[in-house]
């Protein structure tokens, strides 16, 4: 089956939003609304390893944003497809964040969503971060 336009305007969304939620820094409730609630994060390509359900991620991210001064995501290359339980999608990510120590980390990344429809909309069954340039 494929994806409506609609679906997949949803699913821009989602990709999105998770980028402009992780940038309202403190915004944990608005980061955790788009997981499932037995959603995976995998972070293990940048040394973080995996965070399960929406209270793992509510935790990850008030500890992560605890030390972030300012966040900056951007988000390219959007596709989308049906799959037997969804959808997935892929983006392409540059991230920067500014740590209140003052240190700056920057990541190229390649975002692969793995999404669930609910009534609340598309949800984040699965997050996975891989890298498309090194760190360093």
């Amino acid at each position: 089956m494929s994806l409506s336009a609609e679906d997949r305007f949803a699913i821009a969304d989602v990709v999105n939003g998770f980028a402009l939620a992780v940038d309202d820094i403190g915004n944990v409730d608005g980061v955790v609304a788009l997981f499932a609630p037995d959603a995976v994060y995998d972070l293990s390509a940048l040394g973080m390893g995996t965070i399960l359900g929406q209270e793992g991620v509510g935790e990850f991210f008030t500890t992560a944003f605890a030390g972030m001064a300012h966040n900056a995501h951007y988000m390219t290359n959007i596709t989308a497809s049906s799959t037997d339980a969804g959808a997935k999608a892929q983006a392409y990510g540059h991230a920067f964040s500014l740590g209140k120590d003052g240190a700056m980390m920057e990541v190229k990344a390649r975002y692969n969503f793995d999404l669930v429809r609910s009534e609340k909309g598309w949800l984040i069954a699965r997050l996975t971060m891989g890298l498309l340039i090194p760190m360093g």
